[in-house]
C-alpha cells in the first residue's frame, strides 16, 4: 500500500511506546517508515495542542516542546504528502472537539487522556534531551532570539523531566530523549542552532519565574535566574503556567500579554498587560497597563503623570482615576484605573474598537504611549484582541 494511503488510515497514536518503537526501527528501515513515525509525532503533538485551547492542560515547557516540534516535522511531511493528506494528519481539530466543553474527566475519557499523558511525556523527554547530546549545548542557540545555555542549566532541566516520568514510563522517557539527542546533534552540527531547544528553555524560565513569584530565595539555580528580569508577571500575576505566543527567550513581548495563572478564581487579578512605554530625549513614565477578567484595568507607571487616558477609535475618551503618585515624570511613580461606569461602557463596545493609551505632561500636553523596540509606534489593541486574550487565559482547568 502506498505511503499516502498508509498516513491517510492513520489515527492517533495513543501509545507513545508504539511510537518509540516505529521512530527505532525507522532508523534502520526505509523512509516510508520514517514518515510514518514522524506522522505519528506529529498527530499525538497536534492533538494536545488543540486540545489545550479548551482545556488548561499544557505548561510552558510542555507547550513549546509540542510546538516546535510539530513546526519541525511539518516541512518533511508537507513535502511528502499531498495537501489532503498532510491536513488528515493534524489532529488539532479532534483535540479542540473532543475537548470543546472544557476539561474532559479521567474516569469516562481514558482514551483522551492518554493521548495527552503521551503528548507530554514526548514534551518532557525533549526538554531533558540537551544532557545526552554528545556536542556541546552550550554552543548552540535555541535560534530565535539566539539564547544558549551551559549544560549545567540542562541538567537542571532534565531533571525537572524526569520527576514526571518514574517507574514504568522511565525507559520509555529515556529512550526518545535519547532519539531527540540526536536530532538536536544534527541540527547543532549543520546551523549552530535548533529551535527544539526552547522546549527546555522555557521550562527552566518559567521555574526560574514562579520561584521569584512564589518569593522563594532560590530557584532552581540556573543561569536564567541572574539575567531575566520579570517585573510585572512575578510582582503582579503571581506564579502563572503557560503564555500565549511564540518563543520570545528572555527578552519582554510587545503587544498583550496574555497568562494562564496558576490561581484561579479571583477575578480581579490581571490575566494580561501591555507594556506602556515613553519615548524622547528626556524620556516620561513608563509601566503596564494590567487586564483583570472582571474589567477593571490599571495602569502602573515607574514615573509619575498628571494624568492618563484612553482614546477609542470611535472617538469615545475614558479618563483614568488617579488612586496615587510622587516624584517626577521620569523618577517617580503612579496608579490609575478604569472607573467602574466605564467598565461597562467598554463592554458594550464592539470588537473591533481600538484603544490608545495617552498621559498627560505638568503643562497639559498629551503624549501616546508607545510599544517595545528601537522604533515602536503608538501602543494599541483592539477590544477584540483583549477579549480572545483573556478568554484564552481562563479556560477551565482539569480538577
Amino acid at each position: 500500500m502506498a505511503i499516502r494511503k498508509i498516513l491517510w488510515r492513520m489515527s492517533i497514536t495513543p501509545s507513545v511506546t508504539a511510537i518509540l518503537a516505529a521512530a527505532t526501527a525507522a532508523q534502520a528501515q526505509s523512509n516510508d517508515e520514517k514518515l510514518r513515525s514522524m506522522a505519528q509525532f506529529y498527530g499525538v503533538a497536534t492533538y494536545a495542542l488543540g486540545a489545550n485551547e479548551q482545556c488548561d492542560l499544557l505548561d510552558q515547557g510542555e507547550y513549546r516542546g509540542l510546538a516546535v516540534l510539530r513546526d519541525a516535522l511539518t516541512p518533511d511531511l508537507s513535502r511528502a504528502t499531498t495537501s489532503e493528506v498532510f491536513a488528515s494528519l493534524n489532529h488539532a481539530p479532534t483535540g479542540k472537539k473532543d475537548w470543546a466543553k472544557g476539561c474532559l474527566a479521567h474516569r469516562a475519557h481514558d482514551t483522551e487522556w492518554r493521548r495527552i499523558d503521551s503528548a507530554r511525556l514526548i514534551a518532557h523527554a525533549l526538554q531533558a534531551a540537551p544532557t545526552v547530546m554528545t556536542s556541546d549545548p552550550a554552543k548552540c542557540s535555541t535560534g530565535n532570539m539566539g539564547e544558549k545555555l551551559p549544560r549545567s542549566d540542562w541538567t537542571i532541566v532534565a531533571a525537572m523531566a524526569a520527576r514526571h516520568h518514574a517507574n514504568g514510563e522511565r525507559a520509555t522517557f529515556d529512550g526518545l530523549k535519547k532519539m531527540f539527542a540526536g536530532l538536536l546533534d544534527a541540527d547543532c552540527a549543520h546551523t549552530q542552532s535548533s529551535s527544539l531547544l526552547q522546549a527546555g528553555f522555557d521550562a527552566l524560565w518559567l521555574a526560574e519565574d514562579n520561584a521569584r513569584a512564589n518569593g522563594a530565595e532560590k530557584g532552581p539555580g540556573s543561569s536564567l535566574a541572574g539575567r531575566y528580569q520579570s517585573v510585572v508577571v512575578a510582582k503582579a500575576m503571581g506564579p502563572w503556567r503557560l503564555r500565549r505566543g511564540g518563543f520570545n527567550g528572555s527578552f519582554p513581548r510587545d503587544r498583550i500579554n496574555a497568562f494562564r495563572l496558576v490561581g484561579r478564581g479571583d477575578t480581579a487579578t490581571a490575566t494580561a498587560f501591555l507594556y506602556l512605554a515613553s519615548i524622547g530625549a528626556f524620556g516620561g513614565p513608563r509601566g503596564e497597563l494590567l487586564f483583570p477578567p472582571n474589567g477593571g484595568w490599571t495602569v502602573r507607571l515607574g514615573g509619575n503623570a498628571p494624568a492618563v487616558a484612553l482614546s477609542l477609535s470611535d472617538g469615545t475618551t475614558i479618563r483614568l482615576t488617579k488612586l496615587s503618585g510622587n516624584g517626577t515624570e521620569g523618577l517617580g511613580s503612579a496608579r490609575f484605573e478604569l472607573p467602574k461606569a466605564s467598565i461597562a461602557v467598554l463592554a458594550g463596545k464592539t470588537d473591533a474598537t481600538a484603544v490608545h493609551i495617552k498621559w498627560q505632561d505638568g503643562d497639559g500636553k498629551w503624549t501616546p504611549f508607545f510599544g517595545l523596540g528601537r522604533n515602536p509606534d503608538p501602543q494599541k489593541f483592539t477590544l477584540g484582541e483583549l477579549r480572545e486574550a483573556i478568554a484564552w487565559a481562563t479556560v477551565p482547568r482539569p480538577e
